[in-house]
């Protein structure tokens, strides 16, 4: 088809031919039939379908084959490679193939790998799948409650009275690196409350071991909030999320040049009027704006009008919420 005869094409027909294309390839995973067509009829507008059906033409959906390879560049990039960079400088940068392999592996022997959160979120669902991807060992992972160990005191105080405590200390005296992995960080208020919870007790009873922080996806806002608040050594991601993938802002990537018949202000304000039905935050967690979902989850983060199901809303990337 020419150039001319594709931009006789409506917008709607556009919108819809290319939201198709994704779930044939990229969004395949999430297919379900007229998903799309349920979800644009939560809109009382042609208007409103239409600068909706163009929110979802720019959503970024990750699903199971490009969070693998995600979670190949966390190990790659964010981990190994500096530790093998380190090992150069320190001798002298040599390049002896099987010698910095040697070392690395004495390093990897000492570190162990957490996900951030309790056995049920996803931080700790993506270690089954970066274990396999990178060919690690069972041993270099351990849950939280594996760091300490804690045992019974039985001795007696200043004045010679018999008392009793518990005494924690890190459990494997071996470790010299805990790694924390995360999906996504978007406030960085999970990181800096598992900081908290966390890390400051292992800095405290060892504070030359070296604990990271290392996330698939992260708001700009989010990891300079965690590297600001937290004790972490090294805060890294794979993929920064910058003031420009928020939807509505003044620098936002979504409009930056005029389309006809899409329009920022009218469609932020019907996002915001539907979104406060559906989620306390109207346009996400923090008001961070994002069209945003992965595999295993859709954040918080992301327009509630992607992912909620109250109030008979129809989502198009569902949200598995947390239930406390």
């Amino acid at each position: 088809m020419s150039i001319k005869n594709y931009e006789k094409i409506p917008l709607k027909d556009k919108l819809l031919n290319k939201i198709m294309i994704y779930y044939s390839t990229i969004w395949k995973d999430k297919f379900e039939e007229g998903i799309h067509e349920k979800w644009l009829l939560n809109f009382e507008s042609i208007q409103q379908q239409l600068n909706a059906l163009y929110l979802l033409s720019k959503f970024m959906y990750f699903g199971n084959i490009e969070l693998r390879e995600l979670l190949k560049s966390v190990y790659r990039d964010l981990f190994k490679y500096p530790i093998v960079e380190s090992i150069r400088k320190n001798n002298g940068d040599f390049i002896d193939i099987n010698s910095i392999n040697n070392l690395f592996n004495a390093e990897l022997k000492k570190t162990k790998f957490l996900g951030i959160g309790n056995p049920s979120e996803s931080g700790i669902h993506l270690l089954y799948y970066f274990r396999q991807e990178n060919s690690l060992s069972k041993e270099n992972f351990i849950n939280t409650h594996e760091i300490f160990n804690s045992k019974l005191i039985k001795d007696k105080d200043e004045n010679g009275k018999p008392r009793e405590y518990l005494k924690t200390e890190i459990k494997d005296k071996g470790v010299n690196r805990y790694v924390f992995l995360d999906d996504f960080c978007g406030s960085g208020d999970q990181a800096i409350r598992y900081s908290g919870d966390i890390v400051e007790k292992i800095k405290k009873m060892k504070p030359d071991i070296e604990v990271n922080y290392l996330v698939l996806f992260s708001t700009e806002h989010g990891l300079n909030a965690v590297k600001k608040h937290t004790k972490f050594n090294n805060i890294e991601t794979v993929f920064t999320l910058d003031e420009s993938f928020k939807c509505f802002s003044d620098n936002s990537r979504y409009y930056s040049k005029i389309i006809n018949g899409i329009e920022k202000d009218f469609t932020r304000n019907f996002c915001h009027s539907y979104g406060r039905t559906l989620f306390p935050h109207s346009l996400g967690y923090k008001n961070c704006q994002l069209l945003l979902g992965l595999f295993h989850n859709t954040p918080d983060n992301t327009l509630p009008i992607f992912w909620s199901d109250v109030n008979n809303w129809k989502p198009i990337f569902k949200r598995y919420h947390k239930i406390n």
